[in-house]
């Protein structure tokens, strides 16, 4: 089903590109079409590999792999984009990653935002629990001048940024009960990713939360060493978490981002056209991401269900409860951002959009 949908998505990209494309006065001659056909295959690929942390089926994986081949086909044979999943290249440590690229030992990275927290605490401020009222939301925020500074962050630690994507809203899964207001996290040993804007969160909702590296989490919920975990609605599909998890909430409780970065030594080799093609397609990406994220996320929750997961949606009161203790939470979550200014403007933005 999702790659279907995904082949329609791409499809619609295609035509709207060629409908942008507009027409030439006049066609080449045959002789001018062999010269350029020759003249393309004489040139030798550059290959790039492009890394993601999660499974091919996941949204970042199916993402990564129509960025890659757009890249192939619009650059005529000159790139030859691979892309590797589940981490294999860093070992899954995500916080590897983005040093490894550093270091040349990736060409291209999709990453959440979370992760370059490690680098820059700044980036917490898009963790924020119920800082966004929709994706759209989100997505104008990542477009808006007033993040920039963290994507000049992401330059100064010697990445290429390309572009941000968005990322579905985060979902809870567990075994104990359905989770709908702040106090059903209670008990509940929660795996959360190392990052302390989670931390901190989860455990003043009642939770024991619990960081783990995301390729334990499987084992750890088989083996009830954990009762949950959260992420979208993709990841615990494309995991398969279905087959050890009972019961998936629609707490949606943070919307991050994806990081798009590359080796600026691995850019700055590249022809001046080919440095655009990769620049202006990592952009182009964000919509086709969110049509796709917008198309296949309630597909994923259908297909759990019909796995025998039961799946829940917050009340309004259920929801206010969980913002309220987020905002609760405001002053310490500022010092984890250790950034008042990007705080101040993060915050004024998300209570006008």
């Amino acid at each position: 089903m999702k790659r279907i949908i995904a082949l329609a998505l791409t499809l619609m990209m295609v035509l709207s590109l060629a409908a942008c494309g507009g027409k030439s006065d006049s066609a080449p001659s045959d002789s001018a079409s062999s010269d350029a056909s020759s003249s393309t295959a004489d040139v030798k690929a550059v290959k790039l590999n492009l890394s993601v942390p999660d499974a091919e089926s996941s949204s970042i994986g199916v993402a990564a792999a129509e960025f890659a081949k757009e890249l192939n086909e619009k650059s005529e044979g000159r790139l030859d984009v691979k892309v590797y999943y589940n981490g294999e290249l860093y070992g899954g440590d995500a916080t590897a990653a983005v040093t490894t690229m550093q270091d040349g030992g990736l060409d291209m990275l999709c990453l959440a935002t979370m992760w370059y927290a490690s680098f820059d605490s700044a980036f917490n401020v898009i963790n924020t629990p119920y800082l966004f009222s929709s994706i759209d939301a989100a997505r104008a925020y990542l477009n808006d001048p007033v993040s920039q500074p963290l994507w000049d962050a992401v330059e100064g630690m010697g990445v290429k940024f390309l572009a941000a994507w968005t990322r579905s809203f985060r979902m809870t899964t567990n075994n104990i009960r359905p989770i709908t207001c702040p106090d059903d996290f209670k008990g509940i040993k929660l795996r959360t990713p190392g990052n302390q804007m989670y931390l901190t969160f989860f455990n003043a909702c009642g939770a024991s939360a619990t960081p783990m590296s995301f390729s334990e989490v499987y084992t750890a919920l088989q083996t009830n060493t954990i009762d949950g975990q959260e992420n979208p609605a993709d990841v615990p599909y494309s995991s398969s978490f279905y087959e050890v998890q009972k019961y998936i909430s629609a707490t949606n409780h943070i919307a991050e981002a994806w990081v798009v970065g590359m080796n600026p030594d691995k850019f700055a080799s590249l022809d001046e056209d080919l440095q655009t093609l990769i620049t202006e397609t990592a952009q182009e990406m964000q919509q086709w991401k969110l049509d796709y994220d917008n198309a296949t996320d309630q597909a994923d929750i259908d297909f759990m269900v019909e796995k025998g997961m039961e799946y829940n949606e917050l009340d309004e009161a259920g929801f206010a409860a969980f913002q309220e203790v987020s905002k609760s939470l405001y002053p310490e979550f500022q010092k984890i951002v250790d950034n008042d200014d990007l705080w101040n403007s993060t915050i004024e933005f998300a209570a006008n959009h």
